[in-house]
């Protein structure tokens, strides 16, 4: 067999309207405008199916993350042509089709590339691709199906390749650890997913869940069924070490799975093995369910390093958990029960929700709102995620809404869970959802200001005292961070001096809570998504030659990851120095 010049090929990284990509074609994928230090998820299945390649071909596999490095589609097809690929293996979702069909299809007339597309929406649209020029479609699990068409097996004997019978699903303790030459794992990580508080490499110990979420991607599609896999104990300790000396910068682990804690035995062997090697001295979170958890467990993942568990919870109303389909998650006091553990022996909790999924409706979205509100504002939750429900083509969601005529959207760049509605119900429209949308963020903020007041506005106020700012009289926020931080920083402002005035740099969606803040004389709306120094320059520098005596930057971090445009800008400002405020309330001053 001649051997094969193989790329495998994460998304396009910028899209052609400017969006950077946030992709997670296994559950969903999210643009975001001028979101230059965005991060980006590293590619788990390409990233094993690269390390299969190459462990187990003789082809000359090369892997490449256009999310990772920034890509446009033109600095994407640069860096293709310079490998003149054989076959270009890519795993494009619904919201990164275009973009990425329009990179392959050119190296396919470029060079003669044969199109290998995955994952899920090539399981969804199989047929449609391959009239677009892609050569092979693979559905589900696809490590051992590209594997095959790459070892020249016959085509109607691979099974998992279109239209042949899918393949079983695969023994994840038959992998290699994913790839880690072509990419470093630790490269993700900075920036890094922004609940991460430390330096983390993402791993993966396990493989799916136990339940069918009706919007779910990875369980209906990628897996088809109801199914939970774990690895070798040693295997994930071993991979963990390897990870430390390599990077002796690395700071911890996330373990990005779909459930981490199906399998309580499986827990508690990993923990006491993480403790039994040493490696109980890093910081570890992870994606759980809360319904499996309980106090021993808990206790078993804190002593071992985990600072943080991740939880979906979806919703608080009965009748749209019953729409989605989510089963146990919907065991409310059962959540509440081990969040007040986890509360009580320090451990942080993040949740994930959504809104405007099958069955829900506007007031029950809104006792989802009031929920978050709550539970956050009790310190129960420290973090959450709000998303819109989007029906991924392939999912049971999508193709219940096409039938019943709820789908609004056929341009697949509007597949975007957080920024669109796709649907629109009966009595639930698109423009409430989206409204619902913010009213839970505002929520999540309510909550937030409820929690860190006192503590935040403490250590703030000794902050300017400990730096002499209260003579302040003239001052800028840049609205970077969300509004419960900038609000209390305002109030406690105003506490110390009547007399200050602010002005703000905040985006349209948050005017009308900018105009209620205490001390504000003037706002200028920023138009175009993330701050860039670039986008700041053309709207505002021919009118915005003022000077202050301070430029506040809101950091939702404490290694500042993700804020060198943000603070680019405030550098560019005229002011006697940059004050950064942090998520505790202390301050760092920079006099530059």
């Amino acid at each position: 067999m001649q051997n094969k010049r193989v790329v495998i090929a994460n998304s396009v990284g910028i899209d052609s309207r400017g969006y950077y990509i946030m992709h997670s074609p296994s559950r969903w994928s999210q643009g975001v405008k001028n979101a230059k230090d965005l991060f980006t998820y590293y590619p788990w299945e390409l990233a094993y199916l690269s390390s299969l390649l190459k462990r187990d071909t003789e082809h000359h596999v090369k892997f490449i993350d256009g999310c990772l490095e920034k890509f446009n589609l033109e600095q994407y097809k640069e860096r293709i042509a310079l490998l003149e690929p054989n076959y270009i293996v890519m795993e494009p979702s619904t919201r990164t089709l275009e973009e990425d069909i329009s990179l392959a299809l050119w190296s396919k007339e470029k060079f003669g590339t044969k199109i290998v597309f995955c994952g899920q929406h090539a399981t969804a649209y199989p047929e449609d691709l391959l009239s677009r020029g892609v050569d092979f479609a693979c559905q589900g699990e696809y490590e051992f199906t590209v594997l095959d068409i790459l070892l020249d097996k016959s085509l109607d004997s691979i099974r998992g390749l279109y239209p042949n019978q899918r393949r079983e699903l695969l023994d994840v303790k038959l992998l290699p650890f994913p790839e880690d030459e072509d990419v470093r794992r630790i490269d993700y990580a900075t920036p890094g997913e922004p609940n991460c508080e430390y330096l983390e490499i993402q791993m993966y110990a396990s493989r799916g869940c136990p339940l069918m979420c009706l919007f779910c991607v990875a369980q209906n599609l990628y897996y088809g069924k109801s199914s939970h896999r774990i690895r070798r104990v040693e295997s994930v300790v071993e991979e963990i070490k390897l990870l430390k000396n390599k990077y002796p910068e690395m700071e911890g682990v996330f373990f990005d799975e779909e459930m981490h804690n199906a399998d309580k035995n499986f827990v508690m062997e990993l923990t006491s093995a993480i403790k039994k090697a040493g490696l109980d001295n890093l910081k570890y979170n992870a994606m759980c369910g809360h319904w499996t958890l309980d106090r021993e467990m808990l206790e078993a993942m804190k002593s071992a390093g985990y600072y943080k568990i991740r939880v979906g919870v979806e919703t608080a109303d009965p009748m749209g958990a019953i729409g989605m389909r989510i089963g146990p998650k919907n065991r409310l006091d059962k959540l509440e029960e081990n969040l007040k553990i986890a509360r009580e022996i320090g451990m942080k909790v993040y949740a994930t929700f959504t809104i405007g999924g099958m069955g829900s409706s506007k007031d029950g979205d809104r006792k989802t709102g009031e929920l978050i509100q709550r539970l956050v504002g009790e310190g129960l939750l420290t973090d959450i995620q709000v998303s819109i429900n989007t029906p991924l083509p392939g999912s049971p969601y999508f193709e219940r809404v096409k039938r019943m005529g709820y789908l609004l959207e056929q341009d697949w760049s509007k597949f975007d869970g957080g920024n669109f509605s796709v649907v629109s119900y009966p009595n639930y429209s698109k423009n409430e959802i989206e409204e619902n949308f913010r009213y839970v963020l505002k929520c999540y903020d309510e909550g937030l200001k409820c929690q860190k007041e006192f503590s935040f506005k403490s250590k703030l106020s000794e902050d300017v005292n400990k730096f002499e700012l209260s003579s302040m009289k003239k001052i800028l926020f840049l609205r970077s961070n969300r509004m419960w931080q900038v609000e209390l920083t305002a109030d406690l402002l105003k506490e110390f001096s009547e007399k200050i005035e602010i002005d703000v740099i905040g985006q349209p969606q948050v005017e009308n809570i900018l105009k209620k803040l205490p001390c504000v004389k003037k706002i200028y709306l920023y138009e175009g998504g993330f701050f860039t120094l670039d986008n700041f320059k053309k709207q505002f520098d021919s009118r915005f030659d003022k000077k202050y005596d301070a430029v506040f930057i809101f950091y939702n971090n404490f290694r500042r990851v993700g804020y060198s445009e943000v603070e680019a800008i405030a550098n560019s400002i005229q002011a006697e120095f940059v004050a950064g405020v942090f998520p505790d309330g202390s301050l760092k001053i920079n006099h530059e």
